[in-house]
Parts: C-alpha cells; sequence; structure tokens
C-alpha cells in the first residue's frame, strides 16, 4: 500500500483544519443549550467536546511514547479507520476510557483544553517520525499504530463528531 501522506505539513493542515472547524461549531452551540442532550441515545454538545478532548489526549499520549520500526507500511491499517470513522452509518460505543462526563461541562475550560490539545498535537505532528510505530499503545481491536495511522485517526475522528454536532443544530435550532 502507498502511504497515504508522510508529508508532515499536509498531515498538520488537515488535522489543524479538523480541529478548528470542531471546535469553531462547537463554539456556536449557546451556553443554554451546550449541556443539553438533544434527542434520546445521543449526547449534549458538551459531552461530544468532552469525549473529544479525551481521545485527543489519548492520541497525543500514543505519540509520546518510545517507536519501533513498524515491519509493515506505514499507513497499512487506514483503510480500517477510514472505514470506522468516516462510515457515518456504522455507530460504535466509545472505550469507557473517553466516555464523556455526566456532569454539566464548563464552556470556557472546555474550548480552552481543546484549543491547547490541537497546539500539542500539531506540535507533535511536527516533531515526530510519523512512520514509526507507537509501540505498546493498542488501539482497540487493531493493535499498536504508526504515529502516521494515530494522526489519520485524529483527523477522521473529529470529522465524525463534526458531523455529529452539524446533526444537533436543527434540533437547537427550530427551539
Amino acid at each position: 500500500m502507498q502511504t497515504v501522506t508522510n508529508d508532515t505539513t499536509a498531515l498538520l493542515r488537515d488535522f489543524t483544519a479538523a480541529a478548528d472547524h470542531f471546535t469553531n461549531l462547537l463554539e456556536s452551540f449557546s451556553p443554554e443549550v451546550l449541556n443539553r442532550v438533544p434527542f434520546e441515545g445521543s449526547w449534549s454538545p458538551a459531552q461530544v467536546g468532552d469525549h473529544v478532548l479525551k481521545f485527543l489526549n489519548g492520541t497525543k499520549s500514543a505519540l509520546s511514547v518510545p517507536k519501533t520500526t513498524p515491519g509493515r507500511a506505514p499507513d497499512a491499517h487506514e483503510p480500517l479507520l477510514r472505514e470506522i470513522f468516516l462510515n457515518f452509518e456504522r455507530k460504535a460505543k466509545a472505550p469507557a476510557v473517553v466516555l464523556p462526563s455526566n456532569e454539566p461541562i464548563d464552556r470556557a475550560p472546555l474550548l480552552h483544553a481543546l484549543k491547547e490539545i490541537r497546539e500539542s498535537l500539531g506540535a507533535r505532528i511536527r516533531e515526530e517520525d510519523l512512520l514509526m510505530l507507537c509501540a505498546g499503545v493498542p488501539f482497540p481491536t487493531i493493535g499498536d499504530l504508526t504515529g502516521l495511522e494515530w494522526v489519520l485517526f485524529a483527523d477522521y475522528h473529529l470529522r465524525r463528531h463534526t458531523r455529529q454536532l452539524q446533526q444537533m443544530q436543527p434540533y437547537f435550532n427550530q427551539q
């Protein structure tokens, strides 16, 4: 398989765009509705933000572990990650470690933390050898990912939850 891209500039641009789009959309929800669940089976916009913050922190941690040579194409799991996170017909249950809080979430600290993790992950993307395997931090059902795959996961997962927020907007706009 050919690497999706090992162009750090393009990866950083795509990740930053996805993170900014998500954060800007989350910021567009008024404080009055931020912690309201729009419909049964959904999270509130704040809970979606909390979940995103948790998985981005996990991505940052994964990029910080010792690296090894992957012994496979550095993007071998990209098609599976794309299918998991960009197939919007597919529903998944979040692992407990990234489940959002059930308590009300303060808007300003959440938005600040999301902007900080975007910056921190951006630095990791610029500094790390993303073609190496991040050993010892297995992704559920897949196993160890390369730095490239962790960044693509973060990008795809952000896009998925951006779409989730977009689907909530009409509910709140009708009230």
